[in-house]
C-alpha cells in the first residue's frame, strides 16, 4: 500500500492492475507458509488397519476401496477380497471374504484376480439391508444384511459394477415410477460387455425387481456406440449425485470420440421419465490464476455452501454448489490423462449448470449435429425452430423425436480458489462452520489438507495433516453435527475430528499472527477462558472480544503497565494501571480481578483500563538468594470464569543487594548509588552525608547528569600487561576516573590476591593516576610458571571509610617464576623474550638452571648468543612398540631436543630413519618430535637423534631407549553375533595386541569402537549398526597393518520384548521379572533399568534362550519418586546399541509396580521349639509382589519348603530331621541350633532359632504270618476267572472288528445322510440368528448348575416384612461368613464330620448356599482364595499320606462342591458366547436325527440311536408323511410338517409344536397334552385323534394308536385344538394364529383349566391313556416291563450299561444278530452327528477361549505338583486333577443334561445318546489305557477310536492351557467381578443365610470347640460372634413386634 500511495500519480491503470496480481500471487506464497503442520495423534478417535494378509506366493492386491455408514452406528468397509463390519469405535465385529473360487462363475482364484470391492451402500428401501458389487464373477451385486454380513439374501444379475481397473459410482435416486433406483456408472474395459455385446456406461436398476437390480436395456441405460467400443473409450467416473429431478455424473475424458484432448465433464439424465434419451453432458473448465488448465478432474462434492462464500457466488446461503480437485495432465495441457503432482480447487455454481445443460439441449434440438454425443449409440439432434420448454430437458419425445444425448458446446468456466502445487489431490469433503466453508482434501500420498473457502475468488491452506503413506481414497464422509470424520485410505480407515482447536495453547498459534491469513476458521480464542474454542463451545460468544475469530486482528493483550511494571519491595499496596486491548465487557454484577502471583486485588475497569492495587507485604514472596529481585504473574481474572485469562511479567526488587556503584546504577531497576555511604537505594533522598555524591542509576526515570555506570569512580581499562617476576620488588601504576576530589580522601591502597590470600602495599595518587609502591610479590605454586592475578584499588575517605574502585574491565597482573617448566636450556632459552629468562650457570661438568637474566651472576645462555646448550637426553618413546610393517608414529623425548623443529638433523631407530616429515606439528621445544617408522623385522632396535647446535655444529644425543617391532595376531573373538543397532561388546583374543599407537577395529566394513586400552592379549570394541544378515570377519588395524580373524560376525534382527510379568516388585527389588521377545540371546549387555527420568537403576538380566531372560527387579530405596509417593516406575532395557527398548514400559504402556519392603518378625527371645510338622513365621506385607514359590525360607543349611503365605504369615513345611547348628552360610554355630534365615527377593531376615525335640528310637515290631490256605484259594479264583475273562476279551475283539469293517461300508451312506441333515439343520437353526438360542434364565442356570438334587433352593425375594431378630442375626453371620479364619476353620469342621451326622447333600447345600452369599455380596474374589487355601492344604495333607490321585474325583464335601459350583459361575460366559451355540446344535442334530425313525413312546427306544441300551432291536416298517398343519381357519397359512405313519398321536403333536415354535423357550409353548390333534378331510370332516385304542381287548396287551391306524395319508390337513376332555364332543376352533410371517403365538390358555395343564407339563412326551389295572400298553415292541424310576427309565443293575458280559452270555444275542441290526443303525447315526460332536469337542477344548479363571486354577495345580515334586513319581498328577475339576465338574454334566443350560426338553432317547458322548467326553480324559474284557459296554466299543483322538486333543488343551500367560490377579478379579455380576440379585440374601444358619446351627458347639483350639480364630473373638448370632435369634421380640 506504501508502494501505491508513493508512486500512485506516476503509474497508469494498467501497472496498478499488474502490482495487484503479484499481491495476490505473492499473498498466495504467503499462505502456504503460514500453513500449519498438524498431528493426527491430535485428531485421531480410532482408526482401523487393514488386517488382510496374503499368503507368500500370492499376489498382494489386498486393500481398501469403499466404507459406508449405517443408521445404528456401525461402519462397513469394502476392500480387495474382504468385507468389514466395524463398531462405532471402529473395533471389528465381523469379516466375510469376497473371494470364492468355488462359484461357477469364478474364472480363476482370487489371489490373481481380486475382488475390489465397486459399490458399498445401504439400501434405503430395505430394513437391515447392505447392497455390495465386486469386479469379478462378471459384476454381480449381493444384498446382505446388515447385522450379519455374511448372510448373502440375494444376489444381482451380472454386469453391474466394473472390473478391478474401471471406476465405478452409484447413487440410490428416485426413478420414474417413484420409488428408488439404483443409478450406476461404469467405465467400459472391453471386457465388461453384456451377454448381447453391448455396453451400458450409464443404467438405472430396480432395487425391488426381480432378479434383483435388474434392468431394461432399452428404457433405463444409456448404451455406448459400436465405434466406443471399438476404441475402447475410456471414461474415469469420480462422483455422481442426485439434485432436482435428475442424477448427475463428474467424470474426466476424451472430449469426444475422435478427439486428443482430455477434458472434464459433468452429465445428468432425469428420474421421472421412462427411458435416459434425455441425457445431457457439458464441460468442465477450471483454470489457474495464470490462465493455465486443469484439464483432469480426480474428486468431487456436492455440497451447500458456506454464508460467505453463498455471498461471493451471488446465491443464498447453504444452496448446493459443485466442489471439484482437478490436476494438470503430463504433457501439453489436455493431450493425456496422466494426471501429475498439480492440483487446483474451482467451484460451481449449479444455476451455471442447469443453464448450460438447458443449452446443450436447445443446440441438439435446434442446431443439429454439432452438439451429438458420437461415443453413444442413437444419438439424435435436429434443427427445428421451435421455443424450447423446461418439460423437453426431460422429454425428448414430447410429440415427435427431439433429440437424444445432447451436449454443450461452451464449457462452464471456473478460475481455481486455491492452486496446490505438488500435491495430488484424490478426494473431497466439504462443511461450514458459522459463515465459513471448509474443504478437506485428500491427496495421494496420503495427507488431508484443510482449505478455508474464503469466497468465489480466493482459498487458503491452513493446515495439512499426514493420515498414511497409502493414498486418500474418494469415501471421505463429515457429521456437521458432532464434526466427526471418516476417511479412507488404501490401508487405514480413521475416525478423527475436523478440528483440534485445544491442540493451540496460545492466542497467537489459535488465531494466527496475520490477521485471517494463517488461522483454522473453525477455531477462535475464548478470551475469559483462556483457551482456543469452537464458536458454539465459548460461553456468549457474541458479547464484546470474548471470542476472537481467527481473522481477528490483534490477541488479547496487556500493552502497559503504569507506571512501571515493577516496584521496590518495600513499597507495598501501590495503585497499579492495566491496558488491555480487545478487554471483554462483562456481565451486570460481574466483576474484574488482578494477581500478582497468589494475592489478589480487585479491579476496576475503564474501557480497556484496569486499575488495581500492588500486594502487601505479607502477599510478596522473598527474593531468592543471590537474585535483586523476585518475579511474579501479574494474571487478570474475571469472576465468571475465574480463569487467569491474561498476564505479564511484575517484578518486585531490593536495590540494596547490589555492593558496587555499576552494579547499582547499571540495574533494571530505579537504583541509585551513595558513594561516600557505599550504598545502592531506590531512594537517594535518604543518603544525607555531607558533601554526598549520588550517582543515578540508568533506570530512573528522573532525569540528572550525573546518570549511569560511566560516572561511578572506577578503574579504567588497562594498556599494557604488567609482568612481576616472583620476589622481586617492582611496583604497578594505573589509570582511574570519577574520584572524589584529594581532600575528601585521606589515604589508597594495592591490593593482589594471589593464591587466595592479599598481598597489599600502599599508593599515591597524581590526578587520576594512582602508583602502587615497590613491593616484592610472591606465590608458591611450582606447577604454574605463569600465575594471573586480580588488582584491586580502594581509597579510603576522611572518616575512614574504605572504599573499593569499580573496575569492569578486570585489572590483571602477572606473576612468573623462569625456573618452572623449563628444565632445560633449549625450553628456556625459547622462552617470550618479555619474561627476560635465561640459562645460568651452564657447565661442562653442571647443567645449569634458568634464572631471570638481572639476577644471573654465572655464564649464561641466550637465544642469540651463539652458544649451545648441551647435548640431547633421551628417557622415553611411545609408543613402545610398532607393527613390522612400520608406519607408527613415534614420540621420542628427553631433553635439549632442539630449539626448533628444523633444528632435528635425523631420528634413528637402529639402522633405519624414522621419516620426520610432515610431523612438524607435534614437536614440543627441547622436549620431544615426532616420526614416523620404517618396516623392520621383528624385535627390539635402539633410538637415536641428532640436532643442530646453535653454533652449527652437530650434537648426538645419549640415553638408552629401545623401541620395539611385533607382528601380531588375531586368534578368537566373542561373541559371534550381535543384534543390527550394534552395540554388542566384542573380546578379540590374540597375541600383541596392544601394538602400535593407532589401533583400530572393524566387523567387516564397519567400523567397531574400540572400548578401553588394549593389552597384551585381549582388545574389546563395540559394534556399530549393521544390516540384517551382514557377515564379516573382525579385523583389526594396527598402525594401518591390518588383521584378521578366521571366524565371521554375523549382523542379527533387533530383539524385541513382547511382555515382562510380573509386573509387581518390593522397593528393595530382587524379584525375578521373566522377559519374553525375539532374538534375546543376541545381546550381550542386557540390563533393565527401573527410573523416574531423572535417576534410573539397572540390574543384570540372565539367560540362554532366544525367546526368554530373566531379570531381577533393581533396588529403588533411594528414588526420590518413592518419597513423592507414586509407586509406578517407567523401566526400559539395555539391549547392547538397541534404543527402542529403553523406553519399553512407556511404549507399551505399562508399568512396573513398586510395593513397600516386607516385614518379618522375629522368634520371641529369638528361638522357637519345632512343633509338628510345619513353621508358621509372622511378619507384614508378606505376599506383596511375590509368590510362595519365590520365598526361601532356610533352616540352617537345609531348606524350609513355603506352602503358605499372607499378608502377615508365612507357612513352610520343616525339614524331618534336625538340619545341624549354625546358618545357611555356615555361620552362626555358637548355640548348637539351626539357624531359621528367609531370603525375600533381595532381602534377608534372620529369624532366630529353632529348637528340635531329641530323636527317640522306634520300637520295632515285625509281625510275620503265612496263610498258604488262602493263598492258594486265591490262586485257584483267578485260574477260573482267567478263563472266563479270555472268552470275553474274544467276543470284544470280534464285536470290534465287525464294528470297524461296518464303518467302512456305510461310509457313502453315512455321507449322503450327513448332506441332507446338513439342509435340514440350516432350517433347523435358520432362527438362532434372530431369537437366540432358548437359554434358561440366569437364576434357573444357578439352581441348575448349584441345587440339582437337593432339598433345598433359596428363596428368589426377600419377605415383605421380614423378621428383625432374623436381619439383625445374619447381619452378624455374614461378617462372620467374611473372616477369612472363620470360613476356614467353618468348612474344615463341617467337612470332617461324619456323613452319618452330615449327609453328603447336607454339605452340599451348605457349599452351594454359601456360593450364593459369596455372589450376592460380590465376594467370589475371596471365596476364590479360600477355596484354594483349603485345597493347598488338602494337597499338601494328600501329598503326605499318598492319596494324590484321589484329589477332586467327587462332589462328597463342601470344598470340592465349592469347587463345582466355582467353576459352573466361572465358566458362564465362556458358555453363553462361545461352547453353547456347538452344543445346541449338536443336540438338534442328534433329536433330529432321532426321529427320523421310529421310537417307541412306552420303551423310549429308537431305531436311531448312540446308545445301545436304546436302541430298538426289532426291524419296524415305517413311512415317512408330510402333514400339511393348518395355523388359521380360512387355511391360507399352513406349515408343513414331516412325521411317521407309526408316531403315536402324542409323538405327532410334538412334532407339530417343534415345527411351529422352533427354537423359541420350550416354558413358553404349549406341550402335546395340553392340545388335541384334528384331523381336516374335505370342507366339513373334522376328527379328533387320539392315543387310546377303542377297541376291545383280547389279552393284556394295549396298543397305542399310531397315526396309519387312522389311515391318514401323505399331505392330509391336520390343526391343533385346544384340549377337549371329550375328543370329538364339540367342534373346536384353531388355537393357534400367525404372528408376523414366521413364528405363531398361543392364544387358547384363557381358562384356569388349561393353565393348570401348563404348569403340570410331563417331562417327556408319553402316550396319553388312562392306566388300567392288568393292562399293558404297547408301542412298538411288547417288553416285559422291568422296574422304571421317576423318570421312566429302567432301573439298570449295578454297573450302568450294557456289557459284553450281558450281551455274550445273559441275553444270548448272536454276534450276527448285533452285526446285521444293532450296527448299521448305531454306526450311520454317529457317522452323521460325528462332525457336530466333533465342533463341540473343539470349542470346549479352545484354549483361546479359555477363561482367566480356569487358566488360574491350571497353574495353580502346577505349582503344587512342582512344589510337592508330585509329578515325577506320577507324571499324569496333574492331568488328572484337572480333568477331574473341568470335565467332571461341568462339561460331562452340560453335555448330559443341555436342559441345565436351555430351556428345552430333551426327549428319553436323545438324552440316552447324550449320555454316550458325556461318556466318552469323561473317558477321553481317562490316561489309562482300558483293555477289552468282561465288562466292556458296546457303547464305549462305539467310539474306542475317536476316544484316542480327543484325548491328545485334551492334552494340546491342556498343553496349550499351560503356555498361556500367566493371569494377573486384576484380570482374575476383573472376571470374578464379572461372574458375580452374571448372578446379582437373582436370589434373597436374608433367605439364602437363613437356610444356611438352619443347617450350620446344629454344629454351633463343634465351631465353638474348634474356635476355642484356634488362636487366630480366638484372638478375634469369633465364637463371641457366633455366640450372639444365637443370642439374637433366642430373644423374645418386643410388645411392638407382638402387637404386629
Amino acid at each position: 500500500m506504501r508502494i501505491m500511495e508513493s508512486h500512485g500519480l506516476r503509474h497508469n491503470a494498467f501497472l496498478l492492475l499488474v502490482c495487484l496480481s503479484l499481491s495476490i500471487t505473492c499473498m498466495s506464497v504467503c499462505m502456504a507458509s503460514a500453513e500449519w503442520s498438524g498431528d493426527l495423534s491430535d485428531y485421531e478417535l480410532a482408526s482401523f488397519d487393514n488386517p488382510d494378509i496374503l499368503g507368500e506366493n500370492e499376489r498382494r492386491g489386498s486393500k481398501f476401496n469403499h466404507f459406508t455408514l449405517s443408521d445404528h452406528g456401525d461402519v462397513y468397509v469394502g476392500a480387495v477380497n474382504w468385507l468389514y463390519r466395524l463398531d462405532s469405535s471402529l473395533g471389528e465385529i465381523e469379516n466375510v471374504t469376497t473371494c470364492d473360487a468355488s462359484r461357477p462363475d469364478s474364472v480363476m482364484p482370487c489371489h490373481l484376480t481380486n475382488n475390489y470391492n465397486k459399490i458399498l451402500v445401504v439400501d434405503s428401501t430395505r430394513p437391515d439391508s447392505l447392497i455390495t458389487c465386486g469386479g469379478v464373477y462378471d459384476g454381480i451385486c449381493q444384498l446382505r444384511q446388515l447385522q450379519d454380513i455374511s448372510n448373502v439374501m440375494m444376489e444381482s444379475v451380472p454386469y453391474v459394477a466394473g472390473f478391478e481397473d474401471a471406476t465405478t459410482v452409484s447413487v440410490i435416486a428416485p426413478g420414474s415410477d417413484g420409488g428408488k433406483w439404483l443409478y450406476v456408472v461404469v467405465t467400459y474395459t472391453g471386457k465388461n460387455l453384456d451377454n448381447s455385446g453391448n455396453f451400458r456406461p450409464i443404467i438405472r436398476r430396480g432395487l425391488q425387481m426381480n432378479p434383483f437390480l435388474s434392468a431394461s436395456d432399452d428404457e433405463n441405460a444409456v448404451l455406448f456406440s459400436l465405434g466406443a467400443n471399438v476404441a475402447m473409450f475410456s471414461i474415469n467416473y469420480v462422483l455422481t449425485f442426485a439434485d432436482g429431478g435428475f442424477t448427475y455424473v463428474v467424470a474426466s475424458q476424451k472430449e469426444d470420440l475422435n478427439s486428443v484432448q482430455y477434458v472434464s465433464k459433468i452429465s445428468r439424465v432425469c428420474h421421472d421419465h421412462t427411458n435416459l434419451d434425455a441425457y445431457t453432458e457439458i464441460t468442465l473448465q477450471c483454470s489457474g490464476s495464470d490462465g493455465s488448465v486443469y484439464s483432469l478432474v480426480q474428486a468431487a462434492h456436492f455440497g451447500p455452501a458456506g454464508p460467505d462464500l453463498a455471498a461471493s457466488l451471488g446465491i443464498p446461503a447453504d444452496e448446493q454448489v459443485l466442489y471439484a480437485v482437478f490436476a494438470k495432465n503430463q504433457g501439453a495441457p489436455g493431450t493425456s490423462d496422466v494426471p501429475i503432482d498439480h492440483s487446483a480447487l474451482c467451484v460451481y455454481r449449479m444455476t451455471d449448470i442447469l443453464d448450460a445443460c438447458k443449452a446443450a439441449v436447445t443446440g441438439c434440438i435446434k442446431n443439429g449435429n454439432a452438439y451429438l454425443v458420437d461415443y453413444l449409440q442413437g444419438s439424435l439432434c435436429n434443427n427445428y425452430d421451435i421455443p424450447i420448454l423446461d418439460p423437453y430437458l426431460c422429454n425428448p419425445e414430447a410429440n415427435l423425436p427431439l433429440y437424444k444425448y445432447a451436449k454443450g458446446i461452451a464449457p462452464v468456466p471456473s478460475t481455481a480458489v486455491l492452486e496446490l502445487p505438488g500435491n495430488l489431490a484424490s478426494s473431497i469433503v466439504t462443511s461450514i462452520e458459522v459463515n465459513h466453508t471448509v474443504a478437506f482434501i485428500g491427496t495421494l500420498p496420503g495427507d488431508l489438507l484443510k482449505v478455508h473457502i474464503e469466497s468465489n475468488t480466493t482459498a487458503r491452506l491452513y493446515e495439512s495433516v499426514s493420515l498414511d503413506t497409502s493414498p486418500v481414497l474418494t469415501d471421505i464422509k463429515i457429521d456437521d453435527q458432532t464434526r466427526v470424520m471418516h476417511v479412507l485410505t488404501e490401508q487405514k480407515l480413521i475416525k478423527m475430528r475436523a478440528e483440534n482447536c485445544g491442540q493451540y495453547t496460545t492466542c497467537e498459534t489459535c488465531i494466527g499472527t496475520d490477521a485471517g491469513n494463517d488461522g483454522d476458521p473453525y477455531c477462535g480464542w475464548c478470551t475469559l477462558e483462556r483457551r482456543c474454542s469452537r464458536y458454539s463451545d465459548c460461553p456468549l460468544p457474541d458479547v464484546s472480544s470474548r471470542w476472537l475469530a481467527y481473522n481477528a486482528a490483534q490477541c488479547i493483550n496487556i500493552t502497559d503497565v503504569a507506571p512501571y511494571d515493577n516496584l521496590p519491595i518495600t513499597v507495598t499496596e501501590q495503585q497499579i494501571t492495566l491496558t488491555v486491548q480487545q478487554l471483554p465487557d462483562l456481565g451486570t454484577g460481574q466483576n474484574y480481578s488482578c494477581h500478582f502471583g497468589s494475592s489478589e486485588s480487585p479491579a476496576t475497569k475503564n474501557g480497556e483500563v484496569l486499575e488495581c492495587t500492588s500486594p502487601p507485604s505479607d502477599g510478596i514472596p522473598a527474593i531468592p538468594q543471590g537474585d535483586d529481585a523476585v518475579h511474579v504473574d501479574l494474571g487478570v481474572k474475571s469472576s465468571e470464569t475465574s480463569v487467569e485469562f491474561i498476564d505479564t511479567d511484575f517484578y518486585f526488587y531490593e536495590c540494596s543487594t547490589h555492593t558496587s556503584c555499576v552494579s547499582c546504577v547499571g540495574s533494571r531497576w530505579a537504583c541509585d548509588w551513595c558513594v561516600f555511604e557505599n550504598r545502592c537505594t531506590h531512594e537517594s533522598s535518604t543518603c544525607t552525608r555531607a558533601n554526598e555524591i549520588i550517582i543515578t542509576g540508568d533506570n530512573n526515570p528522573t532525569a540528572f547528569a550525573v546518570k549511569g555506570p560511566k560516572f561511578c569512580p572506577q578503574l579504567l581499562n588497562q594498556t599494557a600487561e604488567v609482568l612481576l617476576p616472583n620476589n622481586i620488588m617492582r611496583n604497578i601504576t594505573v589509570i582511574t576516573t570519577n574520584l572524589p576530589d584529594k581532600a575528601e580522601i585521606s589515604s589508597y591502597q594495592c591490593s593482589l590476591d594471589v593464591e587466595g590470600s592479599p598481598q597489599a602495599v600502599n599508593a599515591d595518587r597524581n590526578g587520576d593516576r594512582i602508583t602502587c609502591q615497590e613491593k616484592a610479590y610472591t606465590y608458591l605454586s611450582n606447577d604454574e610458571p605463569e600465575l594471573e592475578v586480580k588488582l584491586s584499588v580502594s581509597w579510603t575517605d576522611t572518616s575512614g571509610v574504605a572504599h573499593i574502585l569499580d573496575d569492569i574491565h578486570g585489572f590483571d597482573v602477572t606473576l612468573y617464576k623462569c625456573e618452572v617448566q623449563k628444565p632445560d636450556c633449549s625450553r628456556c632459552v625459547t622462552a617470550r623474550p618479555a619474561l627476560e629468562c635465561v640459562w645460568c650457570g651452564a657447565m661442562p661438568s653442571e647443567s645449569g638452571v634458568c634464572k631471570l637474566n638481572e639476577v644471573c651472576r654465572e655464564n649464561m645462555i641466550t637465544l642469540d648468543n651463539g652458544l649451545n646448550c648441551p647435548n640431547p637426553v633421551l628417557s622415553e618413546v611411545f609408543p613402545l612398540t610398532g607393527p613390522i610393517e612400520g608406519n607408527t608414529v613415534i614420540d621420542v623425548m628427553g631433553t635439549e631436543i632442539g630449539r626448533r623443529f628444523e633444528d632435528v638433523v635425523s631420528v634413528m631407530v637402529g639402522n633405519q630413519p624414522c621419516d620426520l616429515a610432515g610431523l612438524d606439528s607435534d614437536y614440543e621445544i627441547g622436549a620431544s618430535v615426532s616420526c614416523r617408522t620404517r618396516a623392520e623385522s621383528e624385535g627390539a632396535e635402539l633410538l637415536t637423534l641428532t640436532v643442530t647446535g646453535a653454533d652449527g655444529t652437530m650434537q648426538h644425543s645419549s640415553g638408552t631407549v629401545n623401541f620395539n617391532f611385533k607382528d601380531p595376531a588375531i586368534t578368537s573373538f566373542q561373541p559371534r553375533l550381535g543384534p543390527e543397532a550394534g552395540g554388542t561388546a566384542v573380546s578379540v583374543n590374540g597375541t600383541a595386541l596392544n601394538t602400535g599407537r593407532n589401533i583400530e577395529a572393524f566387523i567387516g566394513d564397519n567400523p567397531c569402537n574400540k572400548t578401553g586400552k588394549p593389552v597384551e592379549s585381549m582388545l574389546e570394541c563395540t559394534t556399530t549398526a549393521g544390516q540384517v544378515g551382514y557377515k564379516g570377519v573382525v579385523k583389526v588395524s594396527f598402525d594401518g597393518a591390518m588383521r584378521n580373524s578366521a571366524d565371521i560376525y554375523t549382523y542379527t534382527e533387533n530383539p524385541t520384548i513382547t511382555k515382562v510379568s510380573p509386573l509387581k516388585s518390593i522397593v528393595s527389588g530382587g524379584r525375578i521379572l521373566t522377559v519374553t521377545g525375539t532374538f534375546l540371546n543376541t545381546s550381550r549387555n542386557r540390563q533393565i533399568l527401573v527410573g523416574d527420568g531423572s535417576e534410573t537403576y539397572n540390574e543384570e538380566c540372565e539367560g540362554k534362550s532366544a525367546t526368554e531372560m530373566r531379570c531381577k527387579s533393581p533396588n529403588i530405596t533411594s528414588l526420590d519418586m518413592l518419597e513423592e509417593g507414586n509407586e509406578n516406575a517407567t523401566f526400559g532395557f539395555i539391549m547392547d546399541g538397541v534404543t527402542q527398548l529403553l523406553t519399553w514400559s512407556q511404549d507399551n504402556d505399562v508399568d512396573l509396580e513398586y510395593l513397600e519392603d516386607p516385614v518379618y518378625y522375629t522368634f520371641e527371645d529369638g528361638l522357637q521349639d519345632k512343633e509338628g510338622e510345619t513353621l508358621t513365621i509372622m511378619g507384614e506385607r508378606i505376599n506383596s509382589a511375590i509368590t510362595d514359590e519365590e520365598i526361601l525360607v532356610r533352616i540352617g543349611s537345609d531348606v524350609c519348603t513355603v506352602s503358605l503365605i499372607s499378608d502377615s504369615s508365612l507357612v513352610c513345611r520343616l525339614p524331618t530331621e534336625d538340619p545341624g547348628p549354625g546358618d545357611f552360610m555356615g555361620e552362626d554355630t555358637s548355640e548348637g541350633l539351626p539357624v531359621v534365615w528367609v531370603v525375600h527377593s533381595n532381602l534377608k531376615f534372620r529369624i532366630g532359632y529353632i529348637r528340635y525335640p531329641p530323636d527317640v528310637p522306634p520300637y520295632i515290631i515285625i509281625v510275620s504270618s503265612v496263610c498258604g490256605a488262602i493263598l492258594v484259594c486265591i490262586l485257584f479264583v483267578v485260574i477260573c476267572f482267567g478263563a472266563q475273562v479270555y472268552g470275553a476279551k474274544r467276543e470284544a475283539r470280534l464285536i470290534l472288528e465287525d464294528m470297524r469293517a461296518m464303518e467302512a461300508d456305510l461310509a457313502d451312506e453315512v455321507r449322503q445322510a450327513f448332506a441332507e441333515l446338513q439342509t435340514d439343520m440350516t432350517d433347523l437353526t435358520s432362527d438362532l440368528e434372530g431369537i437366540g438360542m432358548p437359554f434358561v434364565s440366569h437364576r434357573e442356570y444357578a439352581t441348575n448348575m448349584l441345587f440339582i438334587g437337593q432339598e433345598i433352593t433359596p428363596d428368589t425375594e426377600d419377605e415383605e416384612y421380614p423378621n428383625e431378630q432374623v436381619e439383625r442375626a445374619m447381619v452378624k453371620f455374614s461378617q462372620l461368613l467374611s473372616n477369612k479364619n472363620f470360613l476356614l476353620l467353618f468348612i474344615q469342621t463341617l467337612d470332617a464330620e461324619s456323613n452319618a451326622k452330615l449327609s453328603i447333600r447336607e454339605k452340599q447345600s451348605i457349599a452351594s448356599l454359601l456360593t450364593v452369599v459369596m455372589i450376592l455380596e460380590n465376594k467370589l474374589v475371596y471365596l476364590t482364595d479360600v477355596m484354594v487355601t483349603l485345597m493347598t492344604q488338602l494337597i499338601e495333607d494328600a501329598a503326605d499320606s499318598d492319596r494324590t490321585r484321589q484329589l477332586f474325583c467327587r462332589t462328597e464335601t463342601i470344598l470340592e462342591k465349592v469347587m463345582s459350583n466355582w467353576v459352573a459361575l466361572c465358566l458362564y460366559d465362556q458358555l453363553k458366547t462361545h461352547t453353547a451355540y456347538p452344543l445346541f446344535v449338536m443336540y438338534r442334530a442328534i433329536k433330529y436325527r432321532s426321529e427320523n425313525g421310529p421310537i417307541d413312546v412306552i420303551t423310549g427306544r429308537s431305531r436311531f440311536s448312540l446308545n445301545y441300551d436304546k436302541l430298538l432291536q426289532e426291524d419296524v416298517e415305517f413311512n415317512a408323511l408330510t402333514l400339511v398343519v393348518l395355523i388359521n381357519e380360512e387355511g391360507d397359512i399352513i406349515k408343513e410338517v414331516k412325521v411317521l405313519d407309526v408316531d403315536t398321536i402324542s409323538q405327532v403333536k410334538e412334532k407339530i409344536l417343534d415345527a411351529i415354535h422352533g427354537n423359541h423357550p420350550y416354558s413358553e409353548r404349549p406341550s402335546a397334552n395340553q392340545v388335541s390333534l384334528e384331523w381336516r378331510h374335505g370342507r366339513s370332516g373334522k376328527l379328533v385323534l387320539t392315543d387310546t385304542d377303542m377297541r376291545p381287548l383280547t389279552d393284556k396287551w394295549r396298543r397305542i394308536n399310531m397315526l396309519k391306524d387312522f389311515h391318514v395319508g401323505d399331505n392330509a390337513q391336520v390343526t391343533l385344538v385346544e384340549k377337549q376332555d371329550v375328543p370329538n364332543a364339540a367342534l373346536s376352533g384353531t388355537i393357534l394364529k400367525v404372528q408376523g410371517s414366521a413364528s405363531y403365538v398361543n392364544i387358547g390358555f384363557d381358562d384356569e383349566k388349561i393353565k393348570r395343564r401348563m404348569s403340570t407339563k410331563r417331562r417327556y412326551t408319553i402316550a396319553e391313556v388312562e392306566a388300567q389295572e392288568g393292562i399293558r400298553d404297547w408301542h412298538l415292541t411288547q417288553e416285559e416291563e422291568w422296574p422304571t424310576d421317576e423318570d421312566g427309565h429302567r432301573r439298570r443293575k449295578r454297573g450302568g450299561c450294557i456289557s459284553l458280559d450281558a450281551v455274550t452270555f445273559r441275553n444270548k444275542i448272536t454276534r450276527h444278530r448285533i452285526r446285521e441290526i444293532s450296527f448299521p443303525r448305531l454306526l450311520s447315526t454317529k457317522g452323521i452327528v460325528q462332525e457336530y460332536v466333533d465342533n463341540m469337542f473343539q470349542a470346549i477344548l479352545s484354549a483361546k477361549s479359555a477363561p482367566k479363571a480356569i487358566k488360574y486354577l491350571f497353574d495353580f495345580f502346577d505349582s503344587q505338583a512342582y512344589r510337592h515334586d508330585l509329578s515325577t513319581a506320577d507324571p499324569d498328577l496333574v492331568h488328572i486333577w484337572k480333568s477331574n475339576i473341568l470335565p467332571l465338574r461341568f462339561w460331562a454334566n452340560a453335555i448330559k443334561h443341555p436342559d441345565y443350560i436351555f430351556d428345552i426338553r430333551p426327549s428319553r432317547t436323545v438324552e440316552a445318546s447324550l449320555d454316550v458322548i458325556a461318556q466318552l467326553f469323561h473317558d477321553a480324559h481317562d490316561t489309562k489305557t482300558h483293555k477289552l474284557g468282561r465288562e466292556t459296554s458296546i457303547n464305549k466299543l462305539l467310539y474306542g477310536r475317536e476316544k484316542t483322538k480327543f484325548h491328545n486333543e485334551i492334552v494340546s488343551f491342556y498343553e496349550e492351557v499351560e503356555q498361556l500367560p500367566p493371569v494377573p490377579t486384576q484380570e482374575l478379579n476383573k472376571e470374578l467381578y464379572k461372574a458375580c455380576e452374571n448372578f446379582t440379585g437373582l436370589f434373597s440374601k436374608l433367605s439364602t443365610l437363613d437356610q444356611l444358619w438352619k443347617i450350620v446351627r446344629r454344629f454351633k458347639q463343634k465351631l465353638l470347640d474348634e474356635i476355642e483350639n484356634n488362636e487366630r480364630c480366638k484372638d478375634e473373638n469369633l465364637d463371641g460372634l457366633l455366640e450372639e448370632i444365637d443370642n439374637i435369634l433366642s430373644e423374645e421380640p418386643d410388645v411392638a413386634e407382638e402387637c404386629v
